[in-house]
């Protein structure tokens, strides 16, 4: 790395500049959260270098003041994720509404996410993948050979964080499994989950009682 180089990144800002970059910053997390994807630490650094030309050292309290922003004008919250591949963020509601928050317009795949969430929940843990089909076949949510489906749970909600999909257990033992994600313990509120079922079944949401408590705590 050149003198140069190495002095602009350890460079401070002054105010104008901070604010200019916080509020670039802010624009660019609600660009790339439309799609849902989490959002490398590495990508908001280039992107700020590129077009702001902030020094590497005050990025991260660029994140910082773009997430206080966040929180006070636009009612979202930065979170940071699990990841292999270094630090990564989603952009997430900073209070709990009451229903299901999401970007998910397609009716027929809100229906899915919906029903795969609340099979998770009310099943006490990890459902396994053939359970999760077999369950969506009999509330006539997927056919038996809709591959568009399932790749839409597999691979779409799973990247969008909806949705975990891991293997378990080794040799014939082994399975893959579902598992609520980051994004769904974030956003989706279990009490709706809930209520979804009582009116179902024209329960009360307390006849299910561990699931009715975990809901209580997260409230």
């Amino acid at each position: 790395m050149s003198q140069k180089r190495q002095s602009k990144n350890n460079e401070s800002l002054n105010n104008t500049d901070l604010k200019s970059a916080v509020k670039e910053c802010v624009r660019y997390l609600f660009c790339r959260e439309g799609s849902k994807i989490p959002i490398k630490r590495a990508e908001i650094l280039k992107h700020l270098q590129s077009v702001c030309e902030t020094p590497s050292n005050q990025v991260n309290n660029v994140i910082i003041e773009a997430n206080n922003v966040l929180k006070a004008v636009y009612g979202y919250k930065l979170i940071q994720v699990d990841a292999k591949s270094g630090v990564q963020y989603i952009v997430v509601l900073n209070e709990e509404c009451n229903s299901l928050h999401s970007t998910v317009t397609d009716p027929q795949q809100r229906r899915l996410l919906v029903a795969a969430l609340t099979h998770i929940y009310m099943s006490g843990g990890p459902v396994k993948e053939d359970d999760m089909w077999k369950f969506l076949a009999e509330a006539g949510l997927l056919e038996e050979n809709d591959y568009a489906g399932r790749k839409l749970l597999i691979n779409t909600m799973t990247r969008q964080m909806y949705l975990q999909y891991t293997k378990v257990g080794d040799g014939e033992l082994a399975r893959n499994v579902f598992e609520w994600g980051q994004r769904a313990i974030e956003e989706v509120p279990k009490m709706y989950l809930l209520k979804k079922m009582a009116d179902a079944f024209d329960k009360s949401p307390g006849h299910w009682c561990e699931q009715y408590k975990e809901a209580t705590e997260d409230t």
